[in-house]
């Protein structure tokens, strides 16, 4: 494993002096130390908890206002010069920093019902000072949309005139309205985050939920984990106890340690009999997707369900006995089992070519999606207001809701995919995937992929053969 190990430090480290500890994962799991030599992470707690995490350089912006000073990657601050010292370049935190050191700051949190004038009202400033701050820049707009919890700093001269405002308006900036030369002037700062990646190696020993937690993975990962593996592994059906997982993802943390954001950036499941991999890419216009590594895209155009269900009452089966006439007939469906008035969503986008009651159906509505797919949607209650025939609907859309019209015996949605004319599982059915990789992308994402895959295919067997060898070794 010291090769995966040396490839993370290689993948986020190039030209980094090698730190000598990180934070502890996000549920307290162990981390590994990073040395300036990576050690072997034992494997002896296997199928539990195995981390590893090595801390990124700086993201840096393109030069211009706003942009970072230069990163330990080597790129270079805003407006400074090939050649220049990289201390030499004025950020835009250092542009006032004389100023700064006098100026008082007071923390104050937002709470539910106030806006920014009733903030600034309750600090003992006046309206006028209000719509001063609201002038400095369209960037100041953020602070007519406060949420209750935010924290805003309102900074004070010796003589307690209001010298600024900074307020953090997402993960990755702050908001810094201050005072030059008697103007509030606003811009977007860079805020000085820490980004490590790190890895998660895990046994399937019951639920990949389960699993996965056991690993050290977050909630929010888990479930960004299976919806990227569910369009193509069934992950109630095709895993097995012994099957391995292995996960990249990027943790960003405040300067105060506070963990901002978590972004999975790889992942690697051996199940059995099945291998897939997958590789979260960003295009320069901002697109991301997760891809295999020959470049297809893991996303699917259709959703699975199209509701959130508590059971399949009914599966697909062509000679189901049906349970109010008696009788065999097919049943090219699955019934999905939900309490009455539950949003049904199009499971792509669409047209709408039916909306009505039909016999024991009871109230339907059946969409076309292209000249090959088309979805029905059966025992609604009652019909998304506005849904007519001939709309366009998108992915996501609500079109009615769950109810038990028709024959029916309970509340469910009866949900058929129809390909090319003939009705298909939506259980099992190949739903059709994203457009590939871009051909004008294909060198950035084989390199991009690459330093991950290390990663990922270097350890994945030696978590598989070492658990191995523990079961072999149980009495």
């Amino acid at each position: 494993m010291a090769g995966a190990a040396a490839a993370l430090a290689w993948l986020g480290m190039r030209g980094q002096p090698a730190p000598q500890k990180t934070d502890p994962p996000e549920n307290g799991a162990s981390v590994a130390a990073i040395s300036p030599e990576p050690e072997p992470a034992s494997l002896i707690a296997l199928p539990g908890p195995l981390q590893t995490a090595y801390l990124l350089p700086p993201e840096t912006s393109p030069a211009g206002p706003g942009s970072a000073p230069a990163g330990g990657d080597g790129t270079r601050a805003a407006g400074q010069q090939p050649g220049q010292a990289a201390d030499a370049a004025e950020t835009p935190a250092e542009r006032t920093a004389s100023a700064e050191a006098s100026w008082d700051e007071e923390e104050v949190e937002v709470r539910a019902g106030d806006s920014f004038s009733r903030i600034l009202d309750r600090a003992g400033y006046s309206a006028a000072e209000v719509v001063r701050i609201l002038d400095a820049g369209e960037e100041a707009e953020a602070l007519t949309q406060l949420r209750p919890g935010d924290t805003l700093t309102l900074l004070h001269d010796a003589e307690g005139e209001l010298a600024g405002v900074h307020y953090p308006v997402d993960p990755g900036h702050e908001l810094r309205i201050e005072r030059e030369a008697g103007a509030f002037q606003a811009e977007l700062v860079p805020r000085d985050l820490e980004r490590e990646l790190a890895q998660s190696q895990g046994e399937v020993t019951g639920s990949l939920y389960r699993s996965a937690r056991q690993a050290g993975l977050s909630d929010r990962l888990v479930m960004r984990l299976a919806r990227i593996l569910n369009g193509d592994i069934a992950l109630g059906r095709d895993l097995r106890p012994g099957d391995t997982f292995s996960v990249l993802y990027e943790r960003t943390r405040a300067p105060s340690g506070e963990l901002l954001d978590t972004r999975l950036k790889a992942v690697r499941l051996d199940a059995t009999g099945k291998t897939l991999e997958a590789i979260r890419f960003e295009t320069p216009e901002g697109e991301a997707d997760f891809y295999t590594p020959d470049g297809t895209s893991l996303t699917r155009t259709f959703n699975r369900y199209p509701v959130d269900f508590q059971r399949i009452s009914s599966p697909f089966d062509r000679n189901r006995r049906h349970p109010i006439l008696g009788v065999r007939r097919p049943h090219l469906g699955v019934d999905l089992a939900a309490p009455r008035g539950t949003p049904v969503h199009a499971a792509s986008k669409g047209r709408v070519t039916e909306r009505t009651r039909k016999g024991g159906y009871g109230r339907v509505v059946t969409l076309r999606h292209s000249a090959r797919y088309r979805t029905r949607y059966a025992h609604l209650s009652r019909y998304a207001e506005g849904l007519r025939p001939g709309e366009r609907v998108e992915r996501g859309e609500v079109i009615g809701y769950v109810g038990n019209t028709g024959m029916s015996t309970g509340p469910h949605l009866h949900y058929e995919l129809i390909i090319n004319g003939r009705h298909r599982n939506p259980v099992t059915a190949e739903l059709p995937r994203a457009e590939p990789l871009p051909d004008e992308h294909r060198a950035a994402f084989e390199e991009h992929a690459d330093r991950l895959l290390t990663v990922l295919r270097s350890d994945a067997e030696e978590v598989r053969l070492a658990a191995r060898e523990e079961r072999d070794e149980e009495p």
